[in-house]
């Protein structure tokens, strides 16, 4: 089964950049966040991506931003720059933390035609511009919003609400791409548990990685606005059966090969035990 996920993988257009983010969020921000080079090459080698292609992508990646290198001697490291690594917290944050918001059965509405920062600044906060209108399922927001236009709570049937909300945050093709993960991991779970080392830490990190692609696009909506069943919250369920088998094996391969200018990688951080759990 490895071998078919990796194989799957290299069907991903432009994936060892996103793959190598990936890494970095899973297996390295939670063990200090650097690794060496030669650490990084050897867990892509495992998952069939030359050193050659590493290398370009982690200069492109070092170039916009998100990591910052060094040397020890020969040595090359890599750590998650300061200015990115908020931004990979709050990921792992909305990938591994809990399935969505509170629930609520009403929707905050605001007129904000014309106002490009404004509209900007709703889109930061879970806003969807639909029928020239931006909603969000409705809590409270910010007095510097809501006196800048005026902000209306619009309530419904379940049926209203649910037809609503799938029109507007287009909820047919993140079911999709949640069913489609949920088909190629689900005879994961129970092989997990057996996994050597090495086995189990591609198939963390793949699982990591295709999770992560669909749910930094989900907007995590209530469940009165979520059809019965919804594959997300399935999806979550199939990973927080399958992440903590792989966890105590996957780390073991890290310890096994990991490095930094100070040696071996220190030991993970209390909450990697907590993924996946809220």
């Amino acid at each position: 089964m490895i071998a078919g996920l990796i194989a799957r993988l290299q069907t991903q257009p432009s994936h060892t950049g996103s793959l190598i983010v990936t890494i970095f969020g899973d297996a390295v921000l939670p063990r200090g966040g650097e690794i060496a080079l030669s650490s990084l090459l050897s867990l892509c080698a495992d998952l069939d991506i030359a050193p050659g292609v590493v290398r370009t992508a982690m200069s492109r990646l070092a170039a916009d931003g998100w990591f910052i290198s060094s040397r020890a001697g020969r040595a090359s490291f890599y750590r998650v720059a300061p200015a990115r690594r908020g931004e990979m917290i709050r990921a792992s944050r909305h990938i591994f933390g809990p399935a969505r918001h509170p629930d609520v059965n009403q929707l905050n509405l605001v007129f904000a035609e014309g106002n490009d920062w404004l509209r900007a600044r709703l889109g930061r906060l879970g806003f969807v511009a639909w029928q020239g209108v931006m909603i969000a399922p409705q809590r409270p927001l910010p007095p510097s919003l809501t006196q800048m236009a005026p902000v209306l709570v619009a309530a419904g049937d379940a049926a209203s609400l649910r037809t609503l909300a799938a029109k507007a945050w287009r909820l047919e093709d993140l079911a999709a791409r949640y069913q489609g993960f949920i088909t190629t991991y689900d005879g994961l779970a129970q092989h997990a548990p057996m996994l050597p080392p090495r086995e189990a830490l591609i198939a963390r990190l793949l699982l990591v990685h295709d999770f992560r692609r669909i749910a930094l696009r989900d907007p995590r909506l209530p469940g009165a606005l979520l059809v019965e069943d919804w594959p997300g919250q399935v999806a979550r369920q199939l990973c927080a059966a399958i992440y903590p088998a792989l966890r105590d094996a996957a780390e073991a391969r890290l310890d096994e090969i990991g490095a930094t200018t100070a040696g071996a990688l220190p030991p993970a951080e209390p909450d990697l035990c907590a993924r996946f759990t809220g």
